[in-house]
């Protein structure tokens, strides 16, 4: 469990320190303030630097450069230049070698992200084709010209340098085929979006749980918005949501989940992600995403009792004053109220530093109704 996190020079955060995190940490905050660069540090981290993670990270955010058009020789098919624009992740966008990123707590090593330069005699060696095994063909010429390398650092081990471009962009040819050098990891977190998962990526956990009592703990959460579920079943050939099924006390035919309301799918997903990351970490952005207001104090009575029964340890956004009163009415129901905290981020000059809200001084705040936003 991470108790606290340092993040340098990586995208909004200079210089930012947080401790005293708590088992389920909920995050508030402006608009642009840093709420999922937060998530994404902690993301990284506990991910163990592996850049797959780095890179998906620029994928949920949409910052893939598709670039243009070109024509493979081999397949005589059009393909994007997919670029990934590193400079992005670092503060002020400025990727010199004195500005590094550093990610690290006292619960795990540190990450270390940085660009650098290398001479001309190591230049050759590491753009070496045949050891990348890429085809010549597919080569980025701006990017092959380059001696910059981006280099991911988890402790003192390097787990990758990837070569980039002078403007700071990494061209997927060579991210993908050096990835598939590194070897298999299991990861020790799942980031939930505001987005529903895809139904194949849900029926791969489910896999993983049914006949368990972990599949209990999946209908126990969608029965805090509807009671009559006795049993959830994927078809053959799940692709979308209709392809989830329900069986609800009173009904003949089972219910496509699809036709449930977006909040029953939400459950699902947030139910289905915390089951399966047992003994890890559970990163939830706008964690209110479909749900009503007055389901909301259920899910977060769900979400404290599965972190703290499968030791969990989960971070969440929202922007909703209803989510905020729906998670201290649950902390105020436990016999100990200190699993969860609140943390505001607000910035002072170019800082942005976290306020510390724990359920006592939250509670007088949503009484009060002092904004903690």
């Amino acid at each position: 469990m991470l108790r606290d996190l340092t993040i340098q020079n990586y995208r909004c955060f200079k210089n930012f320190h947080i401790d005293g995190l708590a088992q389920v940490n909920l995050l508030v905050g402006m608009n642009n303030i840093g709420k999922t660069t937060f998530l994404e540090a902690i993301y990284l981290i506990t991910n163990h630097g592996n850049p797959i993670y780095l890179f998906g990270v620029m994928v949920n955010r949409g910052e893939v450069n598709r670039g243009d058009l070109n024509t493979s020789p081999n397949s005589g098919l059009l393909k994007k230049n997919y670029k990934y624009p590193i400079y992005r992740l670092f503060h002020d966008n400025q990727t010199t070698e004195e500005k590094k990123i550093i990610i690290q707590s006292s619960s795990t090593k540190k990450i270390i992200i940085q660009v650098t330069e290398v001479d001309n005699a190591q230049y050759s060696l590491n753009l070496n084709i045949d050891n990348l095994n890429i085809d010549e063909s597919e080569l980025d010429l701006e990017t092959e010209l380059s001696r910059k390398y981006l280099e991911i650092l988890y402790g003192s081990k390097t787990s990758n340098s990837f070569p980039i471009s002078n403007d700071g962009f990494l061209s997927k040819n060579f991210y993908k085929k050096s990835l598939l050098h590194l070897p298999n990891s299991s990861s020790e977190s799942i980031w939930v979006t505001n987005e529903l998962t895809e139904v194949r990526d849900l029926a791969r956990l489910w896999d993983k749980i049914i006949l368990t009592p972990k599949e209990d703990k999946v209908i126990e959460a969608l029965r805090t918005l509807e009671p009559n579920i006795q049993r959830l079943s994927f078809t053959s050939n799940p692709n979308y949501y209709s392809d989830i099924l329900l069986k609800v006390e009173g009904k003949t035919e089972p219910l496509p989940l699809s036709s449930m309301g977006e909040g029953m799918g939400r459950i699902l997903n947030l139910a289905m992600a915390a089951v399966t990351v047992e003994n890890g970490f559970l990163l939830v952005d706008e964690i209110e995403t479909g749900l009503y207001y007055e389901s909301q104090t259920d899910m977060w009575r769900l979400m404290l009792d599965i972190a703290q029964q499968l030791n969990i340890q989960i971070f969440a956004t929202t922007h909703s004053w209803d989510c905020i009163c729906a998670f201290q009415e649950a902390l105020d129901e436990l016999d100990d109220p200190s699993v969860g905290k609140l943390f505001r981020l607000s910035r002072k000059g170019e800082e942005i530093r976290p306020v510390e809200y724990d359920s006592e001084k939250l509670g007088v705040a949503v009484r009060q109704s002092i904004e903690v936003r």
